[in-house]
C-alpha cells in the first residue's frame, strides 16, 4: 500500500500570521489545499494521511473529507513523523510512505507518483536543490558547495526500513540520513520550482508563480522542468554548435510544453537520449500508451511536417507506429521498440525479412497525394553544388563530385521511376523489437528505389573499418543486389555518397569524416569505372 503523508503541524512561528501558514489562503484558497488535492490526484497513492493539530481542522473545508485519515502532531517535526508512522503501522499494511510538507504547494501528482515508482528501485528518494551560491562556515573554511545540497519535501522511503530507524532525537529533520549508509537512495534534482511558504512575503510569490502557470495554461500544480534536463551531448554537438541562440529558444519552449503533454499523452518520468542531433528524443512511459518515445523537431530545421508525413505514408508494414502528434510542440509520440538493438548486418535473416517487406511496399510517387511534400532527391543534389561555397571545408573535392554525381544521375535515372522513399535507412533508423525491426526517423524524400538499400551500405562501411572498404563493398553489393541492379546500386551509392559528404562537412566541427567519406567515394567511382571498362 502506498501512503501519502501530509505534516501539517506546524504553527509557522517565522510567518508572522495569527493561524498556521499551511491554512493561510493562497488565491481564495487555504495553501494545504493545494497539497491534499495533488494527492487525491496521484495514481499511485491509496491512502492520505495528515498529521496535524486536530484544533486546526475548521480552517479548510478539505479537512472535512471522510476519506482522509488524521494522526496528532508533536512538539517538534520528527515527533510529528513518529507519530504518524505510529498511525501507519496499527492501520495499514504500508509498504512505501511519501512525506509532503502542507505549506509546500506547487507539489503536482506525477511527481508523487514518479516517487513510489523510484522506490520500486530505491530504499529512499529525497528532494535536493543544488547550491547556487557560494557556501561558507563561521570557521571559513573553504567548501566546496559540490559536495553538498539542500533537502526538502517531498521525500518518499521504503516504510518498514524508515519506521525501523527513526529516532526523535536526532540531531537533524532530515530523515534518510537516519537510514544506514547502505541503503541506496536517490537524489531529485528535478523539481525547481519547489516554493515552500516560510515568511509571509512568500505567499506574493506563490501567487505571482500561479498567475503565470495560468497564463501557460497550467495547472496549479504543475510542474515547470528545468530546460538543462533537454541539453543532451548531441544538441551540443550539432544545432548548439551552429544555430546555439535559436536553439536555447527552442529547448526552452520543449520545456514550457513537456507539462502539457505529459498531461495530454499521460506520459511521466523520462530518459533524453544523448545521440539525437535534429531534435529531441525522451524515452518515457505512457499511462495511456506504455513504452513510448517523444520525439521533438525545432521548426527551424523543417523537418517536423515532412516527418509526420512520412509516418503516415510510408508501410505500417516496417515503420515504428505513430502514435500521436502535437502541432503546437512539434511533437511526435512513438511506440517505444524494445529492446531497440541497432539493424546488423550479422542478423541475416530477420534483416532480409525487413527488406522484402521494404521493397513490397515501397510507394510509387504516382500514388503519393501531394508529392512536393516531400524532398526531391535530385533538386537537393544539384542545389548542393550550388551552395558549394557555403561548405566548410574541402569544397573543390566535393564539388568536382558533386558535379559528377549529377551526370550519373542524368545519364543513367532521368527516366527511372520514382517513389516516397523512407531516405535514411541505415543501421542507427532501422531497430530490433521482439522478433523483427522496425525503421524510424524517416526523412521522407522522392528518389529511384535504390536510396532504400544504399545508405544502410554506406554506413555499414564507415563504421567497420575492420574490412578493406573495396572487400566490404562487394560483400554488401551482392547481398543488396537480390532488391535492385548491381550496376544500378553501385552507381546510386556513389551518388548518395557524395550527396551526403556535402551535408558531412556541416555536421562535424572537423574535416575528419569528411576526408573518410571523401576515401570511400574514390572506391566506389574506382569501382564504377573499371565495370564500365569491362
Amino acid at each position: 500500500m502506498n501512503i501519502a503523508m501530509i505534516m501539517s503541524g506546524g504553527i509557522g512561528k517565522r510567518f508572522g500570521a495569527p493561524i498556521p501558514k499551511q491554512y493561510t489562503k493562497l488565491k481564495g484558497r487555504p495553501v494545504i489545499d493545494y497539497v491534499i488535492e495533488t494527492c487525491k490526484k496521484s495514481k499511485k497513492t491509496d491512502k492520505i494521511l495528515i498529521v496535524i493539530d486536530k484544533q486546526c481542522m475548521k480552517y479548510s473545508d478539505m479537512l472535512s473529507d471522510p476519506e482522509l485519515d488524521f494522526a496528532p502532531n508533536g512538539r517538534e517535526r520528527l515527533e510529528s513523523v513518529k507519530n504518524g508512522f505510529d498511525y501507519i503501522k496499527s492501520h495499514y499494511d504500508c509498504a512505501k510512505v511519501v512525506i509532503l510538507d502542507a505549506v509546500a504547494p506547487f507539489v503536482y501528482p506525477e511527481l508523487i507518483d514518479d516517487y513510489f515508482d523510484k522506490l520500486g528501485e530505491y530504499d529512499a528518494v529525497i528532494t535536493a536543490q543544488k547550491i547556487t551560491g557560494a557556501l561558507g562556515n563561521v570557521n571559513f573554511d573553504p567548501l566546496d558547495r559540490e559536495q553538498f545540497y539542500v533537502t526538502q519535501s517531498p521525500e518518499g522511503f521504503i516504510f518498514d526500513k524508515i519506521n525501523a530507524v527513526i529516532d526523535t532525537q536526532f540531531p537533524s529533520q532530515e530523515l534518510a540520513w537516519q537510514l544506514p549508509r547502505s541503503t541506496k537512495k536517490y537524489l531529485n534534482f528535478d523539481f525547481k520550482n519547489n516554493l515552500k511558504l516560510t515568511y509571509d512575503f512568500e505567499l506574493q510569490y506563490a501567487e505571482f508563480y500561479m498567475d503565470y502557470l495560468a497564463s501557460k495554461n497550467l495547472g496549479s500544480s504543475a510542474r515547470i522542468i528545468d530546460s538543462s534536463r533537454f541539453v543532451t551531448e548531441g544538441l551540443r554537438y550539432f544545432l548548439l554548435r551552429l544555430r546555439p541562440e535559436e536553439t536555447q529558444r527552442w529547448i526552452d519552449n520543449v520545456a514550457a510544453e513537456y507539462n502539457r503533454l505529459s498531461e495530454k499523452w499521460g506520459l511521466g518520468s523520462f530518459i533524453p537520449s544523448q545521440s539525437s542531433r535534429y531534435g529531441l528524443v525522451l524515452f518515457a512511459k505512457s499511462e495511456k500508451y506504455g513504452d513510448c518515445v517523444v520525439k521533438f523537431i525545432p521548426d527551424f530545421v523543417g523537418r517536423y511536417q515532412t516527418e509526420v508525413d512520412s509516418y503516415r505514408e510510408l508501410s505500417k508494414g516496417y515503420m515504428c507506429e505513430l502514435i500521436d502528434t502535437d502541432d503546437r510542440a512539434g511533437a511526435m509520440l512513438l511506440k517505444r521498440i524494445s529492446p531497440a538493438k541497432y539493424a546488423d548486418f550479422n542478423d541475416n535473416i530477420r534483416l532480409t525479412e525487413f527488406f522484402d517487406t521494404v521493397d513490397k511496399t515501397i510507394r510509387s510517387v504516382k500514388t503519393v497525394e501531394k508529392p512536393e511534400r516531400f524532398l526531391d532527391f535530385f533538386d537537393d543534389l544539384k542545389a548542393k553544388l550550388a551552395h558549394l561555397d557555403e561548405a566548410p571545408f574541402c569544397r573543390a573535392e566535393i564539388g568536382e563530385h558533386l558535379q559528377h554525381s549529377i551526370e550519373l544521375y542524368e545519364r543513367y535515372f532521368s527516366d527511372a521511376p520514382l517513389y516516397l522513399c523512407h531516405g535514411d535507412l541505415h543501421a542507427y533508423n532501422v531497430l530490433l523489437g521482439e522478433d523483427h525491426y522496425s525503421a524510424v526517423d524517416p526523412i521522407g524524400v522522392i528518389a529511384p528505389r535504390e536510396l532504400e538499400f544504399v545508405r544502410f551500405m554506406r554506413n555499414d562501411i564507415l563504421n567497420i573499418r575492420s574490412f578493406g572498404m573495396r572487400e566490404r563493398l562487394d560483400l554488401l553489393l551482392s547481398y543488396f543486389s537480390r532488391w535492385t541492379g548491381r550496376k544500378s546500386l553501385l552507381l546510386f551509392l556513389y551518388i548518395d555518397t557524395v550527396y551526403v559528404t556535402y551535408n558531412c562537412t556541416f555536421e562535424h566541427p572537423t574535416d575528419e569524416q569528411t576526408r573518410y567519406n571523401l576515401k570511400l567515394i574514390k572506391v566506389i567511382r574506382k569501382m564504377i569505372e573499371q565495370n564500365m571498362m569491362e
